[in-house]
């Protein structure tokens, strides 16, 4: 559907309006009321008071909570179930199937919940604030000396890799990998590899979501990063910190990253970065060739910034390709002038709260590439929209013009947004086969 008529009519600037208003003013307060009722465990007064409600609940979502308590239960079972099935007892394929399956529409289904909350979405605050002062801030990072270095290190000792099963999928061999992260709780990758087998030279593309994007939202979409395994590539799928099965009780996929502005922004980076060292450590110790970095708006903020802090690492640490789509090289643009932190008064909340503009120049070594990265010019591709201002498109440019990328490698969107772009991308991955052919795969 994305790729015909559908298509055509979304991927236009008149698309990014709309979606940014549905993030803002729908999904986040309805997804944080569902984050909220969960832990609320069906206590009315608990959800209220959490919620800062002026009214009571109506009737529709006091019965929402008994249903909400249901969903989770059974979506908390389907994914205990699931662990074992996948992790432990080895059934056969169909049964491991079933046990995905039925994780996926029970979790979906949980997710779908926070429709029962429209009838109160207009009292509900988006996030639940927890900005710092530059105050806080400085004192959280105290002796980084604005060096990055400090701040973003490969793991010490990398943990262990734990693979499950494998099932058959749209795409190919499917099976999760989970990892302790140096800064506590498990990680999570979804994996997917051509049903022929790899080659052994066959690359492998780690790939960053964005932010508040839930993975079981999209069951049915159509997908041209996992695609890639039609031409040979291994596609590795890692969880957002904050996201999927790394949520924090009673808060929304990428919340955190909002609530405690800066310092939710980097210490989301250090653990992103560290879970995607470990990830590449372990990609090197299998059979293939190169191993690519891509991501996709804060995914493809997380990428930049990996491949701009790892001069020093082992070189088996470093990737050898870089795929960034919807990015920006001027992070103090992303926080100050991004369209959806001004839809969510990030900007004037920070000022009430004393930043000034040189106290975000001072954080702004932690959050953006000042140096060049580690993977060769001609091995990098950029995906930009030009009426990007979610992830201002000119921030973006700067930076492959910094980075010296050549002009085959730079796809720049005539009328695309932040979200017209996703669209751009499934309808025409022309990015995506130029990647393919960097990477030397006929």
């Amino acid at each position: 559907m994305i790729r015909g008529t559908v298509g055509r009519y979304l991927a236009r600037p008149w698309f990014d309006a709309l979606a940014l208003r549905l993030v803002v003013n729908y999904l986040f307060p309805l997804t944080r009321a569902l984050q909220t009722a969960i832990v609320s465990e069906g206590d009315a007064h608990a959800l209220e008071s959490e919620l800062e409600l002026k009214t009571s609940l109506p009737k529709s979502c006091d019965d929402a909570l008994t249903e909400i308590c249901i969903r989770h239960y059974v979506a908390k079972s389907a994914f205990e179930r699931w662990k074992v099935v996948m992790f432990g007892d080895g059934l056969s394929i169909a049964g491991r199937v079933f046990a995905e399956l039925r994780r996926q529409e029970t979790s979906q289904r949980l997710l779908e919940a926070a429709l029962m909350f429209k009838e109160i979405r207009n009292q509900i605050e988006p996030i639940k604030w927890q900005l710092p002062t530059p105050k806080d801030f400085h004192e959280h990072y105290v002796g980084y000396s604005e060096d990055p270095g400090e701040v973003y290190s490969a793991p010490q000792k990398m943990p262990p890799v734990d693979m499950s099963h494998s099932i058959h999928g749209v795409y190919g061999r499917e099976y999760w990998l989970r990892y302790g992260s140096s800064f506590g709780g498990e990680n999570w990758v979804r994996c997917f590899e051509p049903l022929t087998g790899l080659e052994p030279s066959a690359p492998t593309l780690i790939f960053l979501q964005g932010l508040a994007v839930e993975q079981d939202c999209f069951q049915d979409r159509e997908d041209p990063v996992c695609a890639l395994t039609e031409s040979g590539f291994r596609v590795l799928r890692i969880q957002q910190p904050g996201h999927g099965f790394r949520k924090k009780p009673g808060r929304f996929a990428g919340e955190e990253v909002f609530a405690r502005g800066p310092i939710g922004l980097v210490d989301t980076f250090q653990q992103w970065i560290s879970d995607v060292a470990t990830l590449i450590h372990w990609v090197r110790s299998q059979r293939g060739g190169a191993v690519v970095l891509g991501g996709v708006s804060l995914g493809a903020l997380a990428c930049q910034l990996y491949s701009t802090v790892a001069w020093d690492w082992p070189e088996k640490l470093k990737p050898d390709g870089l795929l960034l789509i919807g990015t920006s090289g001027n992070v103090l643009d992303v926080l100050r002038k991004s369209c959806l932190t001004e839809g969510l008064g990030v900007p004037e909340k920070l000022h009430e709260l004393g930043w000034k503009k040189e106290d975000y120049l001072r954080c702004l070594p932690l959050v953006q590439p000042s140096g060049h990265s580690v993977v060769p010019p001609d091995k990098i591709i950029f995906m930009l929209g030009q009426a990007d201002n979610l992830m201002p498109y000119k921030g973006g440019l700067e930076l492959a013009d910094r980075w010296r990328v050549p002009p085959e490698n730079r796809f720049l969107r005539n009328g695309k947004g932040h979200f017209s772009l996703l669209i751009d991308l499934i309808r025409d991955p022309i990015v995506l086969r130029r990647l393919v052919e960097i990477t030397n795969i006929d």
